[in-house]
């Protein structure tokens, strides 16, 4: 029943004047597309952003892995990786502390997920787009290797559906896919082109399960219930691997705000819909806390809720690696 964080690690700063203020433990640097296509980074810089994002990852493993059961890795560990040559990436010095995070993380059994950007699109009909979402997709499934994460959903790649109306290839592209990336894929409901009732076809097709994001659902229903959409997307978990799923609210406001004022993250959490909070108390699902506090929120969450998971997870099946 883990708790889960979302990309960044939340670390108090004392200001000059005195007050406390919390920044991102993690300590990722990123690097800009338009930067390197005009030459303004040379190689050696490249390299050192690299090495240094994935150290940074491997001195906050320990402080992450005794404080959660669920994280996820920010996109950006390894920036514009599926650009840059392999071998500024491919390297020693960026496998040694991936390899070493990892086993931290499998250790203490920290489920690690990912969730590439809203431009990883496998359902648009332009093959160019198509294309550069796969290798975004296979960049962060090396990341998984490497770490020697299991090559099942246990160790999510999760994506939208993409481009609306396009279940055919959708369906078409995941089984395209390379197998490190095929066997880890998952696939969440978004507010307005796909929601669970647009992805279970998908999911029938090709086994690839449903992260059910109960925030995503209250603006498309598709007609389910909260208590349906919450069973059918639990459902297209298999092989004994618990289903993954997110939370989030709205920020408090006034009546009639905008689709896009209302689909915001807020601070903390206010609430857990009852189909998920009891599955958290049932230990029936890990649930991604997405809030802009990130393990703040989780903290608060697990007093208001007497929420126990730090307990550790011991799964051979969830943790294993599934036959092509």
């Amino acid at each position: 029943m883990p708790l889960g964080v979302v990309c960044h690690w939340l670390v108090p700063k004392t200001k000059r004047d005195g007050a406390i203020e919390w920044v991102n433990g993690m300590g990722e640097r990123l690097l800009q597309l338009g930067r390197w296509r005009d030459g303004l980074y040379t190689e050696e810089q490249v390299a050192a952003v690299l090495q240094g994002n994935v150290e940074s990852l491997e001195r906050m493993a320990n402080t992450i892995s005794r404080k959660t059961r669920l994280f996820r890795l920010s996109s950006n560990i390894l920036p514009l990786m599926d650009i840059v040559p392999r071998y500024l990436w491919d390297t020693p010095e960026v496998r040694g502390p991936l390899a070493r995070a990892g086993k931290i993380f499998q250790d203490a059994g920290t489920r690690i997920v990912s969730h590439p950007g809203q431009f990883c699109v496998l359902s648009s009909d332009s093959d160019a787009i198509v294309a550069n979402a796969v290798r975004e997709l296979v960049s962060h499934a090396w990341v998984f290797d490497a770490m020697g994460l299991p090559q099942t959903p246990h160790a999510a790649i999760n994506i939208h559906g993409g481009k609306r109306d396009r279940t055919a290839r959708l369906i078409e592209s995941i089984r395209e896919l390379p197998w490190e990336v095929r066997s880890r894929l998952t696939l969440e409901n978004d507010e307005s082109a796909y929601g669970v009732v647009d992805l279970l076809p998908v999911s029938e097709s090709t086994g690839v399960p449903i992260v059910w994001d109960s925030h995503h659902w209250t603006f498309k229903t598709g007609g389910l219930t909260i208590d349906e959409a919450y069973r059918l997307s639990c459902e297209t978990w298999t092989d004994g691997i618990r289903p993954l799923q997110h939370v989030s609210n709205s920020p408090p406001g006034p009546e009639g705000r905008s689709f896009m004022e209302l689909r915001k993250h807020s601070q903390y959490l206010d609430f857990i819909p009852d189909p998920q909070l009891q599955g958290v108390h049932d230990d029936l699902l890990d649930l991604e806390v997405e809030a802009k506090m990130k393990n703040l929120a989780v903290d608060q969450i697990r007093k208001k809720y007497s929420i126990n998971d730090l307990r550790p997870v011991h799964s051979s099946t969830s943790r294993g690696t599934m036959d092509p």
